[in-house]
């Protein structure tokens, strides 16, 4: 009898969350899953639509990590502490897991002869000014450090953007306020953030695991929203603003001129490598400036958010 080929396998972390949960049913008949996360409820809900992922609960440093990491092919690590207010707060506990777990991480991951370690970084990382950005921005250098020491594993970077309608997003925090019926809350109209949809970030994720070169920090080409657009989303709801909060920007930047500035763009992305020879002509990529997102589009990002709720 002709043996079956084994699949590979992968090991998400934050599968719990919005983009490491559409991971798992991206890659759920391409690998072996192990699905990561700290919350046994969600873990428990996300293995009975996919039975035959391994679980693993707890945080980044649980014996499950380890052992996953002996088997896996490919990493992709979506774990984080993101919440920019709470990071401001508990800056020890983000460092912590944002830098030092990652670190380790993939250290680990490189001495188990892993093939590829994807990393899910953030635009905040690019000109940081809050914990949660700078933490990051230390993640993606180390992580471009581990390039040159394990020339065997292929380091990827995404610097993503909000991702609409996740886990803890301004969209997310709206829709619970106004089912119970609370008011919205706005920090400043005019601030605007890069945003894409899941979907979206599904595929820049498949593009790196497909695409990736060692030491590719992978920037999807976004447009932008403001705040106001959003509430236009929440017209028939209280608002009440609040004022921006420590560390938030009213703008963000996903490329500052003085980053690398060797790589290549596709019709989606742009691709910077610091071992590339092409240079890559980019001015300062900033929300204020870009192309916005439709309100249409919003709307219907808004209804596919809903229909997956259903």
């Amino acid at each position: 009898m002709a043996t079956a080929t084994r699949k590979k396998s992968l090991l998400i972390t934050g599968a719990t969350g919005s983009l490491g949960g559409e991971l798992v049913a991206r890659y759920y008949s391409e690998y072996r899953v192990f699905a990561h996360g700290r919350n046994a409820d969600k873990l428990l809900r996300l293995k009975m639509r996919y039975p035959r992922i391994e679980l693993v609960l707890g945080d980044l440093r649980a014996p499950g990590i380890r052992d996953a990491v002996r088997q896996a092919n490919l990493v992709i690590h979506t774990a984080a502490q993101k919440y920019v207010n709470l990071a401001e707060r508990h800056c020890f506990y983000t460092v912590d897991t944002n830098v030092n777990c990652t670190f380790e991480l993939a250290d680990l991951a490189a001495r188990h002869g892993v093939e590829q370690f994807v990393f899910i970084s953030t635009d905040k990382s690019s000109f940081p000014t809050n914990v949660y950005g700078i933490t990051k921005y230390l993640a993606e250098r180390l992580i471009l450090e581990l390039v040159e020491v394990y020339p065997q594993t292929k380091f990827v970077i995404c610097r993503f953007g909000n991702i609409f309608g996740s886990n803890g997003s301004v969209v997310q925090l709206w829709l619970d306020a106004t089912r119970r019926q609370q008011p919205i809350q706005v920090t400043d109209p005019e601030m605007t953030r890069f945003m894409f949809s899941l979907e979206e970030a599904v595929e820049a994720v498949h593009f790196a695991v497909t695409h990736g070169r060692s030491g590719d920090i992978i920037i999807p080409k976004m447009k932008s929203v403001s705040l106001r657009d959003l509430m236009q989303l929440f017209h028939n709801s209280r608002i009440e603003v609040i004022g921006r909060r420590p560390g938030e920007k009213v703008h963000e930047t996903l490329y500052v001129q003085g980053e690398i500035s060797t790589g290549y763009e596709t019709e989606k992305y742009y691709v910077l490598n610091p071992h590339d020879t092409t240079r890559l002509h980019l001015r300062d990529l900033n929300s204020a400036e870009c192309e916005r997102v439709s309100v249409k589009t919003l709307r219907h990002w808004l209804e596919q958010l809903q229909r997956r709720a259903a």
